[in-house]
Order: structure tokens, then sequence, then C-alpha cells
């Protein structure tokens, strides 16, 4: 399996991103990247991209990562349309592309933390705390392009690329008691419209009530209480960045039976009311026709890196080092 290294001992360099969507029959044009990475997260699909010979179907949930100096395409139409966030970046360092089994990754990740600041992505994977990528990845959109504010993109785009790692080897590597505890989640989320109690969730799964606080406890760091509001609060920050609804409206469909609940509840937590945070993170760049727009590499990119090829130091060949 290939997986490709990010190196973090500086901040990568955020160089352009948008969220794309497509009603009907689109497919993504022929194109190739000089020296920048792509972050695909797929909002609704599905995306078939062929990366040189590789075939990839992309579903809601799942992210494509797309190296540089690689031609890719659209290989067949979606038929029923597409939505889609759109993100590029440039590592200040030689990355290298490299071949190994994904559970010799995981056991290396668990028994030696990196202490080298380096992070390794497949091409493709599916995100294990979906709305949070795509609240940070509204954070980094939204924030304003001035000179000033790039530092701020570059240091939100590192966080977005740890998170997306942590994210895949937390989908990857799972215990028994871990994956006990993300059975549990996945029944709350899909059962998060009903009356939640620790009693009524331990009969529904034929587990004692203490040995099920336990363990959800012990795996995620919270009770069940607190999950169920923090579950709450994820779908309603996705739809304050996402929709037009009002404070009330998204109240109620984030399972909150009294909007002044929810005001509380939302604050506690992210320390804005829901009306500050959709002011802070909503402006970003929406359905640009033509996706990935060619923009000149900033000056302050091009300083930075001294391999990219507009400064004519490295072949294209030469960027990803296959080991």
């Amino acid at each position: 399996m290939n997986f490709y290294s990010v190196t973090l001992e500086k901040t990568v360099l955020f160089y352009k991103g948008g969220e794309f969507t497509a009603h009907e029959n689109w497919k993504h044009k022929r194109m190739f990247h000089k020296g920048d990475y792509e972050i695909i997260l797929c909002v609704k699909g599905p995306i078939y991209i062929q990366l040189d010979q590789e075939q990839y179907v992309i579903n809601a949930g799942e992210v494509l990562l797309i190296p540089p100096f690689i031609n890719f395409f659209g290989y067949k139409n979606s038929t029923q349309g597409v939505d889609f966030y759109w993100l590029h970046f440039f590592s200040r360092f030689k990355e290298s592309k490299i071949n190994l089994k994904e559970s010799d990754l995981i056991a290396s990740v668990k028994n030696n933390p990196s202490k080298d600041r380096k992070i390794l992505l497949p091409n493709k994977f599916t995100l294990a705390d979906y709305e949070q990528s795509v609240i940070l990845i509204h954070q980094i959109l939204s924030s304003r392009s001035e000179s000033s504010y790039l530092q701020m993109r570059d240091y939100l785009t590192s966080a977005l690329l740890i998170q997306l790692f942590n994210s895949y080897i937390s989908n990857s590597y799972i215990n028994e008691e871990d994956s006990r505890a993300s059975f549990i989640k996945e029944w709350i989320r899909a059962h998060i419209s009903s009356t939640l109690t620790v009693p009524g969730i331990a009969k529904q799964l034929e587990l004692n009530p203490d040995y099920l606080t336990r363990i959800f406890k012990k795996c995620t760091g919270m009770t069940m209480l607190q999950y169920l509001n923090h579950l709450k609060i994820e779908v309603a920050t996705t739809l304050l960045v996402r929709t037009e609804m009002s404070v009330k409206q998204i109240s109620s469909r984030a399972y909150f039976n009294d909007s002044k609940v929810f005001i509380r509840k939302f604050h506690q937590e992210l320390v804005l009311s829901p009306t500050e945070y959709r002011k802070s993170y909503h402006l970003i760049h929406l359905n640009n026709p033509h996706i990935d727009p060619q923009i000149p590499i900033p000056k302050d990119i091009a300083d930075s890196i001294d391999f990219i090829p507009e400064n004519g130091n490295i072949k294209e060949n030469d960027f990803l080092v296959k080991k």
C-alpha cells in the first residue's frame, strides 16, 4: 500500500482551496499538479477519479490525497451530482512515497510514536470524525486572504493534516474494547433522535450499565451524556456553516428540545454563540466552475521552498522518492 509523507517540522504552506458542487453528470477535468498536494473531502458522491493508472471511487465522508506530479482525471460521470471540499498545500521538505503494509504502519505508530514530526497518509481513506474535519476546513477557507492572515492558514492546514492522520490511524487500529466503544458510538448516532439514557442504551445493547459506562469513558474520555451533547453540537456546527437555517431551526435539527438550552450548551463547548460561530466560519470560496483555478504561486510560498519546479531546482520525477 502506498503512503505519502508530510513533514511537519515547519508548517505546510496553504496554497488555495474551496468547495465545489455540481448537480448532475459531472466529471473531473484532466489535471497535473506542479509540486502541490491536494486534499479532496467528499460531502456528496460518488466521485470517480483516476490517479495515473489507479482508479478510485470517493464516497461521502472519504478523503482522497492527490500527490504532486501525477496525472489525474475523472474517468466516469457522477450522474447524481457531487459536493466536495478541495484544498492545496505545499510541503517545505522533499517528501517520500513509501510502500508498506497498513498493519506495519499501525504497529509502528502504536509502538514508536513519531519523533521526526512526520505523518503518512494513503491516497484514500475514510474519516472517523467527518464533522470535525469539515469545521476545520471551513476555518481554513474562511480565513481572510490578506498577507497577515496567510500564516494562520498554514497552521490550520497543518492541524488539518494531523487530524486526518489521527482519524486514519484511529479508524485502522481498533482493539476489542475500542471496537465495542465504536459500535456504541455509532448506535448512539443512529438513535440520536430518541430520548437516550444509560440504562436504556444498556438494555438495548444487552450490556451491564456499569460496564457500559466504564468502557465508554475509558475509550472516549467522555461520559455518555457528554458524548451525546458533543454529538449534537457537532451536528449544529455543520448546519451553521453549511446552511442558512435560523438558530432556532438548527436547535431542532440538532435534537435539542429547547433553543435556550442549545445556545447555552453550544457556548459551554465552543466559547462562542451559534451566531458568532457562523460569522467566523461561514464565508468560503464556493462553486468555482473550473475547480482548482490556476492561481500563481504566492511569493512567500516560492521563497519558502527551494525545490518546486518554478524555481528549477528539481526534476518532476525526483520530487517523490520511492522507497
